[in-house]
């Protein structure tokens, strides 16, 4: 792994990953099971970014989730890539590489051999048991911020599946969903599908996201390939979860019908959620499950041929509603969609919450999975709830120098005004490098006075006098 200079492309560091490859597969399972598969089990990575100290972002790689699983952790501090921690579940022991059933088996090192089958085709950044500090959340199984095994979920398994009686894993997935599910309960819950089938205690379960115990969900005896979550009925409190039958998040049936499952949105006015619909050369679609098709998206692709997903869904605007990007049908530029829905809500942008911007950074690892925020979303939020995130805007000031600048350039800011306008910006400025909030504040609020003096108003636009307002109460709030 590599890290080069943005500017000019110089190598500043480079560390071996971590594992190596070892061999195409034969240690890792890929020669044991029914199917031949050099270079599958082995080559399935995954990674991220985690706030693991809750201060400064770390990056998460991973390789494997069927057998043995590898998930390590790396700082940069503008000169070298230091390896954070390290959990290896080690090898899962066969006999015979040619002629075993190594899924779920437990890896050979004690401290993480639970670790083995647990992974799913994505992770996730959370704080689940509230230090303020973000977990892995690895499938079925989750890392602590100092890389300590959380927990490794597992269930009895029912009558009707392959062992009766016996513990096991929850085993391996294909989707998995981490936010507040319920917020009629304390913390965040998890929602993962499973593809075990009469092997895995669950084909979908719903779990606290802290302890790992299963709050409620179904035996199907089948890979259950896909699941979604979202606030897709406003009647009923928290979001639903769905991959077998639509649920309220508290496990109550609400239809045999349910949404698609290839990727959610948070588009419309009242923070319900949409759904993105359209694979393979189909049109790509956002649809509400009670008012249907709500967006056609004209001329443009998704990205694959059976799950659909597009190529980012992202707040990149700044409002709490995301944005839809997707490529050109010819694949030649990108078009970006956003909600024009009149909305009387008002939130962040949910860039602000560490976990949802976490989730962006990995939302197309593997197969693609929604970004939730830290705190509970949907059309009966509970604003008390909401944190307030501790934000700082130091590039604003330059902003605001630049704004100001370039209407003395077009002429819409002249003088007397442009230069008082210069000299107390710019001692704002020299305040703000000493660290003095203090005196820095006390500028901004004399250059705001100065903006709207009556025998000034004649030298500068009305247009420019309007902008220049906004981005100094911007930055006074």
């Amino acid at each position: 792994m590599t890290v080069f200079n943005g500017k000019t492309g110089e190598e500043m560091d480079t560390v071996d990953y971590d594992p190596a490859r070892y061999d195409d597969g034969l240690m890792w399972g890929d020669y044991a099971m029914a199917r031949i598969e050099p270079g599958n089990r082995v080559d399935r990575f995954l990674s991220g970014v985690a706030y693991l100290d809750g201060k400064k972002p770390y990056a998460v790689f991973a390789r494997g989730y069927y057998t043995r699983a590898v998930i390590a952790t790396y700082s940069w501090d503008g000169k070298n890539i230091r390896q954070q921690w390290k959990a290896d579940s080690g090898w899962t022991p066969m006999d015979n590489p040619f002629d075993a059933g190594p899924h779920g088996t437990p890896g050979e090192n004690q401290e993480y051999a639970s670790l083995t089958t647990q992974g799913a085709h994505s992770l996730a950044a959370a704080d689940v048991d509230g230090d303020g500090k973000h977990e892995i959340v690895y499938g079925s199984s989750t890392l602590d911020h100092d890389g300590s095994l959380l927990y490794s979920s597992s269930d009895v398994m029912p009558p009707e599946s392959a062992a009766p009686g016996d513990i096991a894993g929850l085993g391996h997935g294909d989707a998995l969903h981490v936010t507040d599910i319920d917020p009629n309960r304390p913390g965040k819950e998890i929602f993962m599908v499973h593809e075990g089938g009469p092997w895995a205690p669950y084909g979908y379960a719903l779990r606290d996201a802290a302890t790992g115990e299963v709050i409620f969900g179904e035996y199907t005896g089948r890979d259950t390939g896909r699941g979604m979550v979202g606030d897709v009925d406003p009647e009923s409190e928290g979001l639903e979860t769905w991959a077998a039958g639509l649920y309220t998040a508290d496990g109550e049936r609400i239809s045999d019908a349910q949404p698609g499952t290839n990727m959610n949105i948070k588009w419309a006015a009242n923070m319900t959620t949409q759904i993105i619909d359209g694979s393979g050369n189909d049109t790509p679609e956002i649809h509400d499950w009670q008012q249907g098709r709500i967006l056609t998206a004209e001329g443009t692709r998704t990205n694959n041929g059976t799950k659909g997903n597009p190529s980012l869904v992202a707040d990149i605007f700044g409002d709490w509603r995301e944005e839809l990007l997707l490529r050109t049908a010819d694949s030649s530029s990108i078009r970006i969609y956003m909600s024009t829905e009149v909305t009387d809500h008002k939130l962040y942008t949910l860039m602000h919450d560490a976990q949802y911007r976490t989730g962006i950074a990995w939302q197309n690892t593997a197969y693609n999975q929604p970004a939730y925020t830290s705190f509970y979303l949907g059309s009966d939020i509970d604003w008390s709830t909401v944190p307030q995130p501790d934000i700082s805007m130091p590039g604003q000031l330059s902003v605001l120098q630049n704004k100001t600048e370039a209407f003395v350039t077009n002429g819409e800011l002249t003088n007397p005004l442009a230069k008082q306008l210069a000299n107390t910006l710019n001692k704002a400025i020299n305040h703000a490098e000493k660290g003095s909030e203090k005196n820095t504040v006390k500028f901004l609020e004399k250059f705001q006075t100065q903006l709207t003096k009556e025998n000034m108003q004649e030298y500068i636009s009305s247009q420019a006098k309007r902008e220049l307002l906004y981005q100094v109460d911007l930055l006074l709030h």
